[in-house]
């Protein structure tokens, strides 16, 4: 067995502020609020703001899930811990499966778009060719060295980075409702997703605004490194649901609103990013700040993103799910080495392959959608664990309306949206999406059966290791099955 007193992350290193601004750089504000918008207003039409308002609702339920597990389970294997420790090492090993389908991918998915937004434009505008994976190579190495140089370089970065694209991007967005095309201001979105048959398409619309939402569990991989993790981690996720909720409501308004609720047919098929058109129309030449803003966006939420993954590859690691060669830290900036090289390995290999497989201009809406059926399933287990969890292993605050009825209703408003945007499927090729979903999960099905068996099969006992635990501990206190002492060793 492994050394129980194996290296850990820096413990205490970062506070509330840099746990919340990893949650919203996960989510990018100014990817969510910009470059997403084309997608979910060809969906959606005017109701784009509501598509964010159900995204929102959603994200609270399914959030509040995260933020109860991590009062006691605070974890840098953030979903695979909760999963394991409520239902069992295989549940959570399939859910970790299914969850590498996110946070691993998303720096290749963001090279691609910036690289290809930065060519295209750059030519329009100056005449400057550009390749796009000229800007997937700098990505890369520059996200590997920030994340390799320790997490208190990447939190400030983040922090800095976060507050200068939420501002400018969000006063495009008041900017907008306070000078509107035709058709002016107004709350008709409210009702105009559930009238003449828009209703897949709305559907279809929150289904893509759930994945400009995504990243607020960014915060979870962090838990081992903040301070006072079992208050500030979950104060963190909701904190950034709550902020970017509000904020994307706030600013697809204002780009639907200043682009002309009369003329939205031409927004989605515009050539240049419908909110270049609006900053070249409102500020002329400075609109640049705009094409800056998601720069500045795509940096920061590669490098939360980097934080999040090589995380939950070291956590998956020191639990024994994966080799246990990811464990090793840094002497000196204790951050996880080999498990940031492996992702950057990975950023490599998916930066050429997907643009190569799906064309570098269908990168972005085909991840995009893959991720919310992916995160779809990660999210129902887990919320069906949280039910048990605190059944059985603390009964003494079991809560029908926090642990079983917050946890169903997230669940349930899931599973109507996804069999709606797939009943009829997508255009091609963003109809990818769910059966790339499907067919990892079968695979991952496969490796469970035949990699975890036998002795193997021991290590996914470990599977809930959380913060302050050995191996030992963490063998004893939860099986295969599932089955936990009532006793709390979460911490």
């Amino acid at each position: 067995m492994a050394d129980s007193s194996a290296s850990r992350l820096k413990a205490n290193v970062v506070t509330l502020p840099g746990v919340l601004m990893q949650s919203v750089t996960a989510i990018a504000p100014a990817i969510a609020g910009m470059f997403t918008m084309p997608f979910i207003v060809l969906n959606a039409g005017v109701a784009a703001p509501m598509a964010f308002v159900g995204a929102f609702v959603i994200a609270l339920l399914v959030g509040y899930v995260l933020a109860q597990f991590a009062r006691h389970l605070p974890s840098t294997g953030s979903y695979y811990t909760f999963v394991s420790r409520s239902l069992g090492g295989r549940a959570g090993f399939l859910v970790a499966w299914v969850y590498l389908l996110f946070y691993p991918v998303v720096i290749a998915q963001v090279g691609s778009f910036m690289g290809s937004t930065l060519q295209s434009t750059l030519k329009a505008e100056y005449n400057i060719t550009f390749e796009w994976w000229w800007f997937m190579v700098f990505l890369i190495v520059f996200v590997a060295y920030t994340a390799w140089r320790g997490i208190e370089l990447s939190v400030r970065l983040l922090i800095a980075l976060g507050l200068i694209e939420g501002l400018i991007v969000l006063v495009l967005g008041l900017w907008g409702l306070a000078n509107p095309g035709a058709g002016g201001t107004t709350l008709s979105w409210v009702t105009a997703g559930f009238k003449g048959g828009n209703l897949h398409g709305l559907f279809l619309g929150v289904v893509f605004a759930i994945f400009a939402l995504t990243g607020w569990d960014g915060a979870a991989p962090l838990a081992e490194e903040s301070r006072d993790p079992k208050r500030t981690v979950p104060r963190a996720v909701m904190g950034s649901i709550l902020i970017m909720g509000v904020f994307l409501i706030v600013v697809s308004w204002g780009q639907t609103s200043g682009w002309g609720i009369d003329h939205l047919s031409s927004f989605a098929s515009s050539s240049q990013l419908p909110a270049f058109v609006l900053g070249q129309r409102y500020w002329g030449d400075a609109w640049v700040i705009i094409l800056f803003a998601l720069f500045n966006s795509a940096i920061a939420v590669s490098i939360a993103c980097m934080n999040a993954s090589a995380r939950f590859l070291y956590g998956m690691s020191r639990a024994r799910a994966l080799p246990h060669g990811l464990t090793k830290l840094h002497p000196v900036h204790g951050t996880p080495t080999n498990a940031i090289w492996t992702q950057t390995g990975i950023n490599v290999a998916l930066g050429l392959l997907l643009p190569l497989v799906i064309g570098v201009a269908n990168v972005y809406n085909v991840t995009g959608t893959w991720f919310t059926f992916a995160l779809a399933f990660v999210y129902i287990v887990a919320s069906i664990g949280l039910y048990r969890f605190y059944r059985q292993q603390h009964p003494d605050e079991f809560s029908w309306l926090k642990h079983a009825v917050i946890p169903f209703l997230g669940s349930a408003a899931l599973i109507v949206v996804v069999y709606y945007s797939v009943n009829p499927l997508p255009a091609w090729p963003v109809s990818l999406a769910p059966f790339i979903v499907l067919g990892w999960l079968v695979v991952g099905i496969g490796v469970l059966a035949y990699v975890y068996r036998g002795d193997r099969a021991r290590n996914l006992a470990l599977a809930g290791l959380a913060m302050g635990e050995t191996p030992e501990t963490a063998a004893g206190a939860v099986s295969d099955s599932g089955q936990v002492p009532a006793s709390d060793l979460g911490s």
